[in-house]
């Protein structure tokens, strides 16, 4: 007999971020320059109006779970979009 394996619940820092757009607040993005030899991710996250940060890769988990959702404003669709609202349920 196998036991079935149960998904693990998103971080708290995941959960954090839709918390503090059910709050009201959106979720930002903004792109900026890349230094000479820089692998790292160009983006910097907060939230609006309070002007918090937020972690690039807690926004970005929050995205890939649907916790939080595109607000329309990407030039090509929801694929480019830099502001987040929290999702819907």
């Amino acid at each position: 007999m196998t036991k079935e394996k149960r998904p693990k619940p998103p971080p708290k820092r995941v959960l954090r971020v839709a918390e503090i757009c059910r709050g009201g607040q959106r979720l930002h993005c903004q792109f900026r320059p890349r230094a000479i030899g820089e692998t790292d991710d160009v983006r910097l996250w907060w939230f609006e109006p309070s002007g918090e940060s937020c972690g690039p890769v807690s926004a970005r988990e929050a995205i890939a779970l649907g916790l939080v959702v595109p607000a329309g404003d990407g030039l090509f669709g929801s694929s480019d979009a830099q502001t987040y609202v929290a999702a819907q349920s």
